[in-house]
């Protein structure tokens, strides 16, 4: 079973409490990544807006997350059609022609 903690984070004047089970040096880095990029928002566009920026925040981590997944089935397509075509031999007749041996005449 799964040891949860509890943390919390202090966002825009606003508490937030989450239990977690992940390591403590890597949940503290994301709330504070959080709480920076939040801060951020806050000066453009107002602090009173603590909803509306930690939408927009998770709005933009998914949008990554899906150009990340996209970017990797793409690397995952090349990588196979770079395999196949190592791996798989030519049909025969080309095969021969190409392992020929040159003739000067």
């Amino acid at each position: 079973m799964k040891n949860y903690r509890s943390v919390e984070v202090r966002i825009l004047g606003k508490d937030y409490r989450y239990k977690v089970d992940e390591p403590e040096e890597i949940i503290n880095k994301i709330l504070k990544d959080i709480k920076i990029e939040a801060e951020e928002y806050a000066k453009k566009i107002g602090e009173e807006e603590i909803d509306y920026i930690l939408l927009l925040m998770l709005l933009n981590e998914r949008l990554n997350t899906l150009k990340t997944k996209q970017e990797i089935n793409e690397l995952i397509t090349k990588f196979n059609n770079t395999l196949t075509t190592t791996l798989n031999p030519q049909d025969e007749k080309t095969w021969e022609n190409k392992t020929k041996s040159v003739h000067w005449d």
